[in-house]
């Protein structure tokens, strides 16, 4: 029972440092933001280059995941409610389907996979390595060079990504209609946009702004709590992962209660 409780306390008091340290890391973006150096070229050039990385390389796997699940679910959930004459419903159940729900958690958890892991391993070298230290020896804020340009870059991309993924799926949901059920575009389309309301897009872009920022400032945030041993690393990824995970749940829950 001793020790039950210990472990209890042990694991709320890290949270309250995580938090805490969380929190002022995010004040420290906040005020990074406004900082001219933002605009260097050394800066932009890892902006651009973190905008690759994230969105661009990962484009050929996430337009088939989107095209997948466009035809299994647009698709099929179409064709399903048309049959038994729920042609009026359509558009809703797709647009909170696709749209709220489905496009933002699809595109993070294929960029959590991908570049929250490959950020926290870089960043952790980088701490082990004391380049961070040596930046800030030359007078250089890490925010500007190294955190600012990724985070950015996070949510830049979450928010393309998901609009691509709605257009894809879409289209490959619209591929099985048009063979099995018949259904013109515009149809399907008209049913979509008339779907639309202020509140699914104000949510939509809500997601992806605050999936945008866990999805880099979270792996950043625990790869600056490791030390000097190699083994540390993974210990962190296993972290970073765990708590946007857990970030992403929270996100989601957000979404429903809006």
């Amino acid at each position: 029972m001793r020790k039950t409780i210990e472990s209890t306390g042990q694991k709320a008091i890290d949270s309250m440092r995580f938090f805490a340290g969380y929190f002022a890391f995010t004040v420290a973006f906040f005020k990074g933001c406004f900082n001219p150096h933002i605009f260097y070229p050394s800066v932009k050039l890892v902006f651009r280059r973190q905008i690759y990385f994230t969105g661009v390389q990962i484009l050929p796997t996430f337009s088939f995941v989107s095209l997948a699940l466009g035809l299994a679910l647009v698709g099929g959930l179409t064709k399903f409610m048309v049959q038994f004459g729920a042609e009026s419903a359509v558009g809703s159940v797709l647009v909170t389907t696709t749209v709220k729900e489905l496009a933002p958690l699809v595109t993070a958890i294929l960029l959590t996979l991908r570049t929250s892991t490959a950020v926290t391993a870089e960043i952790a070298l980088m701490k082990m390595n004391r380049e961070i230290e040596t930046l800030k020896s030359l007078s250089i804020d890490p925010f500007v060079y190294l955190y600012i340009p990724r985070i950015l870059s996070g949510v830049i991309c979450m928010a393309a990504l998901s609009i691509i993924f709605v257009y894809i799926s879409i289209l490959g949901g619209y591929l099985i209609l048009s063979f099995n059920l018949n259904i013109s575009f515009d149809f399907l389309i008209g049913t979509i946009f008339d779907a639309f309301t202020f509140n699914i897009v104000l949510v939509f872009f809500i997601k992806l702004i605050l999936l945008g920022y866990f999805l880099m400032s979270i792996p950043i945030y625990t790869a600056l709590q490791v030390g000097n041993a190699v083994t540390e690393i993974p210990i962190a990824l296993l972290k970073g992962m765990f708590r946007l995970f857990y970030a992403i749940i929270i996100v989601e829950i957000i979404g429903v209660i809006l």
